[in-house]
């Protein structure tokens, strides 16, 4: 599978530490790509909202349906989906950006690395009686603490991850003085 030449660009400029292209094609020393903290708090923020609208609709699936549609979360979610969305990022640019592995292999390994995140978060938060989720009661679940049956809705998730990451690692920040408003 080729890759597409523009992101490979602008990710090999992000990889260097270069600004993105100008027009020209050649580099902009005055557009800077998002820092580092700035993706990890969206990807907590994403990672909340994801959360919020799973539980909601679980719900209403599997629960008991109600017209609020109420979902919930935990403020340990945050620390855990930004530094989890942050290796998947990296992971995106390592197997994708720096040697060409397609989708589907990619897609499994961030399935993995989902599972292994949400294992080692659960039994840290575990030991003090802290952990927000309890999987004991599903079929598949390993100590409570991750459940395969969960594994498609990871694969679309790391799938989304996959898209999010070339958005935020495309987008730079414009100087004051060169911006419109």
């Amino acid at each position: 599978m080729a890759r597409n030449g523009s992101n490979t660009k602008v990710n090999s400029y992000r990889q260097n530490g270069a600004s993105a292209p100008s027009s020209s094609g050649s580099p902009s020393p005055t557009y800077k790509p998002l820092p580092t903290f700035i993706r990890l708090f969206f990807y907590g923020l994403h990672g909340f909202f994801d959360e919020i609208v799973f539980t909601a609709i679980y719900e209403i699936i599997y629960g008991i349906p109600d017209a609020r549609l109420l979902g919930y979360t935990s403020l340990y979610s945050f620390f855990i989906y930004s530094t989890g969305s942050y290796i998947i990022e990296q992971l995106y640019l390592f197997l994708w950006v720096k040697h060409g592995i397609s989708t589907v292999p990619r897609i499994m390994l961030y399935v993995c690395v989902a599972f292994i995140w949400e294992f080692s978060f659960g039994l840290i938060l575990r030991q003090f009686d802290a952990c927000p989720w309890d999987y004991s009661d599903r079929a598949l679940n390993f100590m409570g603490l991750i459940t395969l049956t969960y594994a498609p809705g990871w694969a679309f998730l790391g799938f989304w991850q996959d898209r999010l990451s070339v958005y935020l690692l495309n987008l730079r920040i414009v100087p004051d003085h060169q911006k419109v408003m």
